[in-house]
């Protein structure tokens, strides 16, 4: 084939090709950046129901993994393993049918109930300490109203929040249609985690084909070991976070019952869904879930503080680590600081998985730093460093 250009330059043609190329790319997005970003979120929107059900395969598929192996040692010994990978899927989507119904049917109402009392013991609450309250708002600057209108706006306020529990609430179904779009979006992606459970090594093997094909031989074996590695971080700690949340949501129910602590319910899933959160959840449900009992008994809320003092510890020490074991692998400093960081580039998606993505990158960073020490023939644990650099090294050094 016979080139135009000279050997030397051709180089800087194709340079200047993909600059150009790249440049009038860009220039079309700002020209259509509306026509793009409602593509991508129509995008976005037709494969949220496939996200739905890839999180929840992601969250059943450790269930499913022990389902099949006591399967498999106890009750179909002799089956084959595509039977007792559809039974172990059934069981696990009957599971997670039930959970969401339980929540739906049983625990949301209860919850209604609870906020409705609430707000009635609120309304007596303000009415009481209606002066002292004022007065407060008044004197520390929080507030710039007349008391007149301060006590208007206080009825408005607990008028308008008793009828959305008593009447809105209650029929959020018949009146939401994006309560309609959540149902489907629920049902279908049931549907897609069933399919994503049952053909899971498939995808896996179609994902490495495809791997294999773009990347050379050892690029494509460290993606995979890191994509490993991702999925037990994440699935680990996410996995185990959600168990840990449910089990110190009931030791909360069932303390609180047995005391007789009022709005049980309502706190203890207060108290679990926040435990959910790394390092801050638990300050951050224990704080209203001790506001609602110092409103109807001081004593109460003592003893509900004491107990929940005592809960986090023994879930920071004992249930916490029992269940995560060492998924994560960061201290407690690191685990704020990405905590810290997360939560103010991406806000609740970042409180959520900042741990499990920091601890990632910290495994990265930690096999770099182990392969370079190997290359030179240097220690690889820490306690080693503890008297480095040596006594003559440093001499050396200052000569």
């Amino acid at each position: 084939m016979r080139h135009f250009l000279p050997h030397n330059e051709r180089d800087r043609a194709v340079a200047n090709m993909y600059t150009c190329a790249f440049a009038a790319l860009m220039l079309l997005i700002v020209l259509y950046i509306g026509s793009i970003a409602g593509f991508v979120s129509d995008v976005i929107s037709a494969v949220t129901p496939f996200m739905v059900g890839a999180a929840f395969a992601f969250i059943m598929l450790p269930v499913m993994h022990r389902l099949e192996v006591f399967l498999q040692q106890h009750m179909l010994k002799h089956a084959k393993k595509g039977v007792v990978r559809a039974i172990s899927t059934v069981v696990c989507m009957l599971l997670l049918v039930a959970a969401l119904v339980a929540f739906c049917l049983i625990l949301l109402p209860q919850v209604v109930s609870s906020l409705r009392s609430l707000v009635k013991l609120a309304e007596r609450f303000v009415n009481e300490n209606e002066n002292a309250i004022n007065d407060f708002l008044i004197r520390n600057g929080l507030i710039t109203v007349e008391r007149g209108e301060l006590n208007t706006i206080w009825d408005n306020l607990l008028s308008s929040a008793s009828q959305y529990i008593t009447v809105v609430l209650p029929n959020l179904l018949a009146v939401s249609s994006s309560v309609y779009h959540l149902l489907f979006h629920i049902f279908v992606g049931l549907i897609a985690a069933c399919h994503f459970l049952i053909d899971k090594e498939a995808i896996s093997n179609r994902f490495k084909k495809a791997t294999y094909a773009m990347f050379h031989e050892d690029k494509a074996e460290e993606l995979i070991f890191w994509t490993r590695r991702a999925n037990n971080i994440f699935s680990g700690y996410i996995t185990g976070k959600i168990v840990d949340s449910l089990i110190i949501g009931v030791i909360c129910y069932i303390f609180m019952v047995v005391v007789g602590l009022e709005y049980s319910l309502l706190i203890s899933v207060i108290i679990g869904v926040t435990n959910i959160l790394p390092f801050f959840g638990p300050f951050i449900g224990a704080i209203p879930s001790i506001l609602i009992l110092l409103m109807a008994n001081p004593t109460n809320a003592l003893i509900f503080t004491v107990f929940i003092l005592v809960l986090q510890q023994v879930d920071g020490n004992v249930i916490g680590p029992k269940i995560l074991g060492d998924h994560v692998g960061i201290t407690p400093l690191w685990t704020m600081v990405a905590i810290i960081i997360g939560s103010s580039l991406f806000g609740f998606v970042g409180i959520l998985l900042s741990v499990p993505v920091f601890a990632l990158f910290y495994a990265f960073f930690n096999f770099i730093v182990e392969m370079r020490l190997k290359h030179k023939g240097l220690p690889l644990t820490s306690e080693e460093y503890a008297e480095m650099p040596h006594a003559a090294a440093e001499e050396e050094t200052k000569r």
